[in-house]
């Protein structure tokens, strides 16, 4: 891969508040659009849940060369499951994606970066080459996650850019110089402030690592965010940063 070049990638996971499928049925169709038009193939982190409920979807996607990673089985934090079960989410993970893709996930990010070391001691076990969970930077996350202070701390001043966190896994970290780069931000900063954003991202991330989610992409009745910033400016400032990637 090109250093500079922004690897982007889609979270995949039932809806934000209803816990349906819309950001799969329809979602995850006007983001491969969007995608295919500048030539791009993201990485989907998808639950084993929804591998279940839409196999020919996922295969299809790996087929054309987009990577299928793992997001848990559930969409459930592993820091607050017990060894047990960490280990019984991750085998029921590989066997989803042998099942019904054929393959063995390579990839792994916990739902909402909820990763430890015994997680990452079982990644390294069953085989996985990389984790993505951890943020450097990113003091959004502590006012989503407030209780969860000693692990953000702990993560907060790790690696910018890949680095080997066991003998046999890599550690690629998304991307935040403070604010994450994530989709909250493609919403809110117009096109001048993004065009900075990725600028500065660009001075410390080889690769900088964006990440939305499947439930971007359509619109959320529920959400206070969307009210303010619909998923269509989401679309359309998704599509600059694409466009100035070319």
């Amino acid at each position: 891969m090109l250093r500079n070049k922004i690897i982007f990638t889609i979270d995949v996971e039932p809806d934000l508040h209803t816990l349906k499928y819309r950001g799969i049925e329809q979602g995850l169709v006007v983001a491969e659009e969007l995608f295919d038009k500048y030539n791009i193939k993201p990485v989907l982190f998808v639950t084993g849940d929804c591998i279940k409920k839409y196999p020919s979807t996922f295969k299809r996607l790996y087929r054309k060369g987009w990577e299928i990673s793992s997001h848990g089985y559930t969409h459930r934090r592993f820091d607050e499951m017990s060894k047990h079960e960490k280990e019984k989410e991750i085998k029921k993970i590989i066997v989803v994606f042998k099942k019904y893709l054929g393959i063995k996930p390579k990839g792994f990010r916990a739902p909402q970066h909820s990763i430890d070391k015994e997680t990452l001691n079982l990644l390294e076990k069953y085989g996985f080459k990389y984790d993505s969970s951890i943020t450097p930077l990113n003091l959004l996350q502590l006012l989503f996650f407030p209780s969860k202070f000693l692990s953000w701390l702990k993560t907060f001043f790790s690696p910018l850019n890949p680095y080997k966190i066991r003998k046999d896994l890599v550690e690629i970290p998304t991307s935040a110089l403070l604010l994450p780069f994530v989709s909250l931000i493609v919403r809110i900063f117009p096109p001048i402030f993004l065009k900075v954003y990725i600028f500065l991202i660009k001075l410390f991330y080889k690769n900088p690592v964006f990440y939305c989610h499947s439930w971007d992409f359509i619109e959320l009745p529920h959400s206070k965010i969307e009210k303010l910033f619909p998923y269509t400016k989401l679309i359309k400032n998704l599509e600059y940063v694409l466009k100035s990637e070319k």
